[in-house]
């Protein structure tokens, strides 16, 4: 866990680092994973620009998970619906 986070992005407990240091999910307070559409890569980057494409990444990535729930909701039953997709 990286306790950092918390107080640079509301409700972001951690993210998920490949073996090559690439940035590919994070992961909310309460444990849930938001895959990221693409890989961020904060290798010979400043913390400032990386994090800036950590944040980019976090919006793309959220919007993307919303749309595809969205369009689930027609075709899967609430309950299931529910568990599927993050909070």
């Amino acid at each position: 866990m990286r306790p950092h986070l918390k107080k640079v992005f509301e409700n972001m407990n951690d993210m998920e680092f490949e073996p090559d240091t690439t940035i590919s999910a994070m992961y909310s307070g309460e444990k849930e994973k938001v895959p990221f559409m693409d890989k961020v890569d904060p290798r010979d980057k400043k913390v400032e620009d990386w994090m800036c494409e950590v944040e980019k990444m976090m919006y793309l990535s959220v919007r993307m998970v919303l749309k595809n729930s969205i369009e689930d909701y027609l075709v899967t039953n609430r309950p299931d619906w529910i568990l599927k997709h993050p909070g």
